[in-house]
């Protein structure tokens, strides 16, 4: 935990120093995304976008299922990093957030593999929520 703790504390973590530690840096990214320091818990979940593959979606899905929205906007911005199935699971509850913000991030971060049917669902859910939310 400290090694991961002194990597993210920083104004500026190191990232790329952060993804070497590999899924060892899983249970103290789960527990920091979870805890009361909302900028190590934002850090936090970008970190595990980081990882191999999609090694860190249930650690980007806790950031998701957040109270806090700037959280939430931040798994939503990692979510860009994961693999396009990945992404889609974590983004399809955020582009139906309660907060416009969180949509408006959601929306913009489908990575590129995303397949357009699925881009045509988060858009449909953002556009749902918005018509709740006006």
């Amino acid at each position: 935990m400290q090694d991961v703790r002194r990597l993210l504390d920083p104004e500026e973590p190191d990232y790329a120093a952060m993804a070497e530690l590999g899924t060892e840096s899983l249970p103290h990214l789960r527990v920091l995304v979870q805890g009361d320091d909302h900028m190590l818990a934002s850090k936090s979940a970008y970190a595990a976008s980081l990882l191999e593959a999609d090694q860190g979606q249930d650690v980007i899905l806790a950031a998701a299922r957040s109270d806090d929205p700037v959280l939430r906007v931040a798994a939503a911005s990692a979510a860009a990093n994961l693999p396009g199935g990945s992404a889609t699971d974590v983004l399809i509850g955020l582009a139906a957030d309660e907060d416009a913000g969180v949509r408006k991030v959601a929306l913009s971060s489908v990575p590129p593999d995303v397949p357009n049917e699925s881009v045509s669902r988060l858009q449909d859910a953002a556009a749902e929520a918005e018509g709740k939310a006006g």
